[in-house]
């Protein structure tokens, strides 16, 4: 078995006044719960830069580490005047960081807290301003997944940026989180009905979000409370939030008409783009009015009966991708295993993959390696971490693929944690809608499934595409 990488204690790394990769760090900006933020200076760059650490190491949750890894993904694919510049990123092994303009502005969380009144021309304008913004990454197929005050940030000349990728989603990449953590994530008070469901992949989760923010801006209320349990959680499948007019009598009918469609229970009710919603805010002359603009108390006893027996049947209404552009950058997934050195058969595995990748030139790679849970217990070592352990896994992935040489928006790489290795990956291709998937027969004695069945075999019977097998 080999023994992996070495994995540098990151703390150590990332301390103010070293140099990393001719980023001079400086002041520690904010610690959360899963990464610290660190200011930076570097030569020819003449931004202001921030630098984004995960929370790795002794008692820090996986989690922290996939998130990360989805915002690299997803921040340096985007290209956007709301979103802040991605300026580079660090090695897995040694230096993990993601490096990006340190935007003006604070959060809009903050206004709230400070107990502002918002009027409604303030409202109106945040909403459009959201709503393009969130615009421009539905246009690149990337859908945010957690809208929330404390995620917007708006300079004194009102400029809007949308941070925090950590739980976002793209329509060309495979979704990390939706393979790895298999629930609904997101902020209670503002997630969609859908991603309660462990939908990830619905555009209009983030219309439903909009609403939910311009609902609290109005009314200082949150549509549906804080609650903290899926049973709290799934009310929104069926019930209605208090009219804002009855919360706020000033509120305009068409923007009540506006807000309460964004959060309709099902996402085939609701605006069906950004832009549109976008329209509706700077063009209220344009808003249909419904009974929805008129309701001055709560649904009645009979009514909300009614919304919950549909609620308790519930079924995520369907989505297209983001953008109406189509996808003809098929997935190929390499399933690669890091939990012991075949160096040969890794070589044949790279081979057979730049060969399908030069038929293909659009075609896009997932490396995936699967490991047993990790330890309950961390060892006294970073690398004997569960975040240690999934991160040394991560590092054998990314040296298997460098020679590759592919931009980083065709390749991405996963540990996926499963007792049934071939399962989970049979999982991972058909969530993504693989198109192949490459797999080594070692000529070292064979990961079994039952005494009388190979990983090997059950991929090939179970598969949802194509399956090239490469041997030794």
């Amino acid at each position: 078995m080999s023994s992996g990488p070495e994995i540098l204690a990151v703390d150590e790394v990332f301390q103010a006044g070293n140099v990393v990769d001719g980023f001079l760090l400086g002041e520690e900006v904010h610690r959360g719960g899963m990464a610290v933020l660190m200011s930076a200076t570097k030569e020819g760059i003449d931004v202001p830069i921030l630098i984004k650490i995960p929370r790795v190491g002794r008692n820090q949750p996986v989690e922290s580490l996939i998130g990360f890894e989805t915002e690299l993904i997803i921040l340096r694919s985007l290209k956007s005047p709301y979103v802040p510049r991605f300026l580079g990123a660090g090695n897995m092994a040694t230096r993990p960081y993601i490096a990006m303009e340190r935007v003006s502005g604070r959060p809009l969380e903050d206004a709230i807290k400070a107990g502002k009144k918002f009027s409604i021309e303030e409202v109106v304008q945040i909403g459009a301003e959201l709503a393009k913004a969130v615009q421009s990454l539905h246009a690149q197929d990337a859908i945010h997944l957690d809208l929330k005050p404390d995620n917007i940030l708006i300079d004194d000349e009102g400029k809007l940026t949308l941070i925090d990728f950590g739980l976002a989603h793209h329509a060309q990449f495979p979704d990390l989180l939706a393979e790895e953590m298999r629930e609904g994530v997101g902020s209670a008070p503002y997630i969609s009905p859908e991603q309660v469901k462990g939908v990830r992949e619905d555009y209009r989760s983030d219309i439903y979000s909009i609403g939910a923010i311009l609902y609290e801006l109005l009314t200082g209320e949150l549509p549906h409370g804080s609650p903290q349990s899926l049973r709290g959680l799934r009310r929104r499948l069926w019930a209605q939030p208090e009219p804002p007019r009855k919360l706020r009598p000033d509120t305009p009918p068409w923007l009540q008409e506006i807000i309460l469609r964004c959060m309709e229970a099902l996402a085939a009710d609701r605006y069906q783009t950004a832009a549109r919603l976008r329209q509706c805010l700077r063009e209220p002359d344009q808003v249909r009015l419904t009974e929805r603009a008129n309701r001055l108390e709560s649904l009645g006893f009979w009514a909300n009966v009614k919304r919950w027996w549909r609620g308790a049947g519930y079924e995520p209404s369907p989505a297209a991708k983001p953008s109406a552009g189509s996808d003809d950058a098929p997935l190929i997934v390499a399933a690669i295993d890091t939990r012991q050195l075949d160096a040969e058969l890794r070589e044949r595995m790279l081979a057979a993959v730049r060969q399908l990748l030069q038929g293909s030139p659009e075609s896009r790679l997932a490396c995936v390696s699967t490991i047993g849970s990790t330890p309950a217990m961390d060892g006294r070592k970073e690398a004997e971490s569960a975040s240690g352990i999934v991160r040394g896994h991560l590092v054998q992935l990314m040296q298997w693929a460098r020679p590759l040489e592919l931009p980083p928006e065709r390749l991405s790489c996963h540990v996926l944690e499963a007792m049934d290795p071939a399962s989970r990956i049979v999982e991972f291709a058909q969530d993504n809608d693989a198109a192949l998937i490459l797999i080594g027969a070692s000529h070292k004695i064979p990961a079994k499934v039952t005494p009388w069945r190979t990983s090997m075999t059950k991929i090939v019977e179970e598969a949802p595409c194509s399956v090239h097998i490469v041997r030794t």
